[in-house]
Parts: structure tokens; C-alpha cells; sequence
């Protein structure tokens, strides 16, 4: 009995210790960062330099930029941790770092989004007198970067 009483505080202490160092590991977890740099015009390999300056260099391999912006603004974005991006955020020149998250549009299925039962019927022509007044358009946002 006291032996299983032994064993369950064991197994207790490494699980609570296993969700610790889990936990502890979640900054260090690289996302998708963008570092806007003002009006600067400063070249893709000064923004190499400076994003190598914040990386640890066990991790090199890492240094690359994901995107370089010098159109509609000045800047790049790259893969980091939330400590080199708050480490990066105090250089000189950059104005601000912040996290690019990825956004799921939630029209993807359009047709179910409009709740239409047009869809892919093959007999729409006895549908289209039924359904009136529905205007579907495109806005295309897409910012062209060779330009």
C-alpha cells in the first residue's frame, strides 16, 4: 500500500512537472512576425543583419526572411519568438513588431454563407425566378509587390 502511495506522489510530481516545462516552452514556440520599420528605405540585407542580431546563434538556420516590404511600407517579416520580437521591437529604427496571425475567411463556401440552395443544381432556371434582388461581387485586396 505504501509503496502505490509512493508511486501515485511520484507519478503526480513528474506529470505537474512535464505541464511546467511545457508551459515555459510555449514562448520559444517561432510565429509569424511583422517588423514595421517607418519610412526608412533601408535594404533586405540590413533587415537580414538586424533579424540575425536577435536570433540565438545555435539557431542560425532560422534567419530568413519570410517577406521583404519596401512598397506600401517599409519593413520585413520573419519567424520569431515572442522574446526576439521584444528584443527587436527596442532597436533603433524599428517603430513596431507585432504578430501576423493567419485569418480563415469565413465565406469559403459561399453558397452556404448566402444560404442559397442555387449551388450546383443542375435545374437553376426555375430557381432564378424565385430568387431576386441578390448581388454577389469579388473585392480583390491584394497588394502587388513587384511593383
Amino acid at each position: 500500500m505504501e509503496l502505490l502511495l509512493q508511486l501515485s506522489t511520484y507519478l503526480c510530481i513528474a506529470s505537474l512537472l512535464l505541464i511546467i516545462s511545457s508551459e515555459a516552452n510555449t514562448d520559444q514556440i517561432p510565429k509569424h512576425y511583422v517588423v514595421y520599420m517607418g519610412s526608412s528605405s533601408i535594404s533586405e540585407s540590413s533587415h537580414l543583419e538586424l533579424l540575425s542580431s536577435v536570433i540565438p546563434r545555435e539557431e542560425k538556420k532560422r534567419v530568413s526572411l519570410i517577406h521583404h516590404f519596401r512598397h506600401a511600407m517599409s519593413g520585413f517579416s520573419a519567424m520569431l519568438t515572442e522574446r526576439e520580437a521584444s528584443a527587436l521591437s527596442g532597436y533603433d529604427g524599428v517603430v513596431s513588431v507585432f504578430p501576423d496571425p493567419i485569418l480563415e475567411l469565413h465565406t469559403t463556401r459561399s453558397w452556404d454563407f448566402l444560404e442559397s440552395d442555387l449551388g450546383m443544381n443542375n435545374n437553376t432556371s426555375a430557381h432564378f425566378s424565385t430568387k431576386s434582388d441578390i448581388i454577389i461581387g469579388i473585392i480583390d485586396t491584394v497588394l502587388i509587390s513587384a511593383l
